[in-house]
């Protein structure tokens, strides 16, 4: 089912006062639509979205979403008929169109929120690039940063100082980075995160030249543009069914 129905269920904040909770879940890329439940009405509702949601966060009270076409909303229920709708909150991103993989989308969009409160848009080009002197051709990635700014407009950006963001299919963050030696700042962590197609490169394995050890997880430099490993994960796997999470451990 979270193969061929659904992507991705974001709950609303684990400090909401007991009994308000909400959760918003997003179907498969093919739909993109948003469904969403609450605690006072378990049943799921389907909300209207005519660009399709690829991802979504709840910050500051609220959900946002980003479209496959680039707009950013923020998305409020109706308190009679517990119905949501959206309402765009910044213009619309531009976005790079690239040769598409196994019919899914040419690029990946994930929505976050700086520990400072700004949106922020990190969006993921997957490439193939020639790797030896046979030209044979591997897979990497490059990304792109967009940070909204006080004037409601986009700023791209390759500079996001002591901050590193984390995307992936599960989860996607920005965290500090002050006390946190391991995490390296400027970069981003990405985690595999297309379904169908990650169980295609699973099949075939190391046998494919489709094959990176970057793929499954990696560490992407904005001020560099270099892809590397996560040396502490150690040897890693071609692909995994299941895309990896990232999480946040919070010890008392």
């Amino acid at each position: 089912m979270r193969m061929w129905f659904y992507r991705k269920v974001v709950p609303s904040s684990s400090r909401a006062p007991h009994g308000t909770y909400a959760v918003m879940l997003i179907t498969e890329w093919k739909t993109g639509a948003p469904a969403f439940a609450t605690a006072e009405d378990r049943v799921w509702r389907l909300a209207p979205s005519h660009d399709g949601v690829e991802d979504a966060i709840h910050h500051d009270g609220q959900f946002y979403s980003v479209s496959y076409t680039g707009l950013v909303e923020a998305w409020e229920r109706d308190a009679e008929s517990g119905a949501y709708t959206s309402t765009v909150v910044a213009p619309r991103l531009a976005v790079e169109e690239h040769k598409k993989e196994y019919r899914e989308p040419s690029c990946r969009k994930y929505l976050a929120a700086s520990p400072g409160g700004r949106l922020m848009v990190v969006i993921k080009y997957p490439e193939q690039v020639v790797n030896d002197p046979y030209s044979q051709t591997k897979w990497s990635c490059s990304f792109k940063v967009h940070v909204l700014g006080d004037d409601g407009h986009w700023k791209e950006t390759r500079d996001i100082g002591e901050l590193a963001l984390f995307v992936g299919m599960n989860n996607s963050l920005c965290v500090r980075t002050i006390g946190c030696p391991r995490i390296k700042a400027g970069c981003v962590y990405y985690a595999e995160d297309e379904l169908g197609a990650a169980e295609q490169r699973k099949q075939a394995a190391y046998s494919s030249r489709d094959y990176s050890e970057y793929r499954a997880v990696g560490v992407y430099s904005l001020m560099d543009g270099t892809v590397k490993k996560i040396e502490a994960l150690g040897k890693e796997q071609p692909s995994f069914y299941e895309p990896p999470a990232w999480i946040t451990p919070s010890i008392p």
